[in-house]
């Protein structure tokens, strides 16, 4: 079960209802907990606006749409204990990959080139 703490820094994830709350903090665990919550116009655009890939806004508008939009982009979110057993890959990993990928040609030139770090390293690439 998922359960939400609202409080004055964000929204914590919860998997069991916490024994003690804070002053100013919020538990949910539903939609309609949500809604019945007592929570300003201003602090739910607060808290719209500092979810990742959401359109920001200026205005709460709607109210209940504007509950059940925050309701479904909070259940969206990703699970933390989830994110730490999926390590994303690095850049060097990302490089490595693009490099090693089959090219359609096989003749192709080879260019030094820095890095970052002052280090240098051949990179194969084809020629238009």
């Amino acid at each position: 079960m998922r359960i939400y703490i609202i409080g004055n820094d964000g929204i914590t994830l919860c998997r069991e209802p916490p024994a003690a709350v804070n002053e100013g903090e919020i538990v949910v665990a539903s939609s309609e907990e949500l809604h019945a919550a007592r929570l300003s116009g201003k602090r739910l655009l607060a808290l719209w606006n500092a979810l990742p890939d959401t359109e920001k806004r200026k205005k709460v508008g709607d109210r209940d749409a504007l509950v059940d939009q925050l309701w479904s982009a909070i259940e969206a979110l990703p699970d933390p204990d989830q994110q730490s057993e999926t390590k994303p890959a690095s850049k060097q990993d990302a490089v490595i990959a693009m490099l090693q990928r089959p090219t359609a040609r096989p003749s192709t030139k080879s260019r030094a080139l820095w890095v970052g770090s002052g280090t240098r390293c051949a990179v194969s690439f084809q020629e238009p």
